[in-house]
């Protein structure tokens, strides 16, 4: 088929585009549906000759499935809030719904029509209703606040777990939202604690939320943690309540209270006996377990299940009070699972130095025959390094191993390490270049930035690193090809022109790290600053899935 497009010259939307044209629904929905997939690397005159049409199908299929393929189109549907809101009238509730999806995705440029969707919160069918909170959320309509926070008293829990996140997108009535956080149904009350993480001060609830973390719902108990974790600092006083449920008898309990002493950091340090305690810990939340089964929800990291995976994690963020307990961080890398020796590896590997003398420990690790295990090794001996300015040869070479691991995680990891031990990873720098051609992502992405990272001997392949803009496997290799670019100076810059040819991406990543290159290029001076902002866009989950 690909030959065949390449001899006709059509495009990949040409071919779906076909069956736009076919006297069955089905067939146009299922067009209409690859055509949202392709999202924003569709074209205005594209959107106007392949969706827009559909809007006035005969079929209500079809007109359903054309508003959810405009709503992931972007920017580019912002021209059509008009013709979309009309769609509001019609006697089809998927329609209608699908309409409002539409209008909520393009955000506040189409809160002229919040007055139609308002109407709609008034409904006998609560789907309509929910689905009106969402949308007049995503766009910001703070006009039709109050009559969303009237729907905080609704019977149905759907009702009102949409508008408690509607008002937390509009960042109003958070009186009304505080309220919920005592209601008898779990699910109201992991909305409220949801709801205000994002509002503004949210920080007055905090001892309400703390309460939370010993809920029975498990639920209840991340939403708070998490609230918590966003206050950080600012959760100080909370400190000491917060550590008296690490001895609970509920795993997930103790999950949710370590993983929020460890969001708030430093000022949590009188916790760290206790927290040592919970590293001792051997159970497990599996509450979530049967949704997960399921696949409702997918599988909780670790350290919001395994109380002791939560302790080394917050150990680490504990800051120089922390180091005291790297010893017992290093238990953890003889555990029998898997995850506890996953934690132990990143939370020794956050603390630098003070990690190093226990370097050999964690050489041992590299073998491990489960691939997170490592690959969170790799990280941890590139961290040490970079924190030490040292770099074994003999460790470097057992890392080097690993560019060859069949999992693509332990590959970047053993890449991203070398690119951290100075002259050691220029030994390896054609090995690099050849990781360009890994059929996995972020093994090329990694290598990229390790290039990047070998100066002036990196700067010779900057060729190289130019073909990985429009190579690339995904976005994310073409963003970390731009920043290399950035960072190798005048070479970087001779490729001035292939870089402002990604000005016109699809992909508004890649054109944002286009933009940013381009800024550097024009100030060579301060190209060092792009490499202290880099996004993390290539982090690959270290857990199997």
């Amino acid at each position: 088929m690909a030959t065949l497009a390449i001899h006709n010259h059509e495009t990949p939307l040409d071919l779906v585009a076909r069956n736009l044209k076919s006297e069955r629904p089905s067939q146009r929905c299922g067009a209409l549906r690859e055509i949202g997939r392709m999202g924003q690397k569709i074209s205005r005159r594209e959107m106007d000759t392949t969706v827009v049409p559909m809007l006035s199908d005969s079929d209500s299929a079809v007109q359903e499935h054309a508003l959810l393929a405009l709503s992931q189109l972007g920017e580019k549907s912002h021209g059509f809030a008009q013709l979309v809101a009309s769609k509001l009238e019609t006697r089809s509730k998927q329609v209608k719904r699908a309409a409002m999806v539409a209008l909520g995705s393009m955000g506040p440029i189409a809160v002229g029509h919040a007055g139609s969707i308002q109407a709609m919160l008034n409904d006998r069918d609560l789907d309509l209703v929910v689905d009106a909170c969402n949308a007049l959320g995503k766009m910001q309509a703070t006009q039709a606040a109050g009559d969303v926070a009237a729907k905080l008293t609704s019977s149905d829990s759907d009702v009102v777990f949409a508008a408690c996140m509607s008002l937390s997108a509009m960042d109003s009535h958070i009186q009304d939202v505080g309220k919920l956080l005592k209601n008898s149904d779990a699910r109201i009350r992991s909305a409220a604690v949801n709801a205000l993480k994002g509002m503004s001060g949210s920080e007055s609830y905090s001892s309400d939320v703390v309460s939370l973390l010993g809920d029975k719902d498990s639920y209840v108990r991340l939403g708070a943690a998490d609230f918590t974790c966003r206050l950080g600092a600012k959760a100080t006083d909370m400190v000491v309540p917060i550590g008296k449920f690490l001895s609970d008898s509920n795993p997930g309990v103790v999950a949710a209270a370590a993983a929020s002493l460890g969001g708030i950091g430093e000022a949590a340090a009188s916790q760290i006996p206790a927290l040592e305690q919970a590293l001792r810990n051997s159970g497990e939340d599996s509450s979530t377990l049967p949704l997960t089964v399921a696949g409702i929800s997918p599988k909780l990291v670790s350290l919001l299940r395994k109380p002791a995976c939560a302790a080394a994690n917050a150990l680490a963020n504990m800051g120089s009070a922390g180091t005291t307990s790297a010893p017992r961080l290093v238990e953890c890398l003889n555990s029998k699972d898997w995850e506890l020796r996953v934690a132990g590896l990143h939370a020794l590997s956050k603390m630098g130095s003070s990690s190093a003398r226990y370097e050999y420990h964690i050489v041992d690790l590299l073998r491990d025959e489960i691939p997170p295990v490592a690959a969170a090794a790799c990280l941890a001996i590139g961290e040490i390094a970079a924190a030490t300015g040292e770099a074994n040869s003999s460790t470097a070479r057992a890392v080097a191993e690993l560019l060859e691991h069949p999992h693509p995680t332990v590959r970047a990891r053993a890449v991203q390490s070398l690119s951290k031990m100075g002259d050691e990873a220029h030994a390896h720098i054609e090995t690099f270049v050849s990781l360009f051609g890994d059929r996995a992502w972020n093994v090329q992405a990694e290598a990229i930035r390790a290039v990047a990272k070998c100066g002036e001997l990196g700067q010779m392949f900057a060729p190289d690193v130019c073909r990985m803009t429009y190579q690339g496997l995904t976005p994310a290799v073409q963003v970390a090809a731009c920043e290399g670019l950035a960072r190798m100076g005048t070479r970087g810059a001779s490729f001035r022109e292939e870089v402002q040819q990604l000005e016109d991406d699809g992909e508004q990543v890649v054109r944002d790290a286009a933009r940013k290159a381009l800024e550097f290029f024009d100030r060579a001076d301060s190209a060092a600053a792009l490499k202290d902002r880099v996004p993390a866009l290539t982090e690959e989950p270290l857990e199997e899935e």
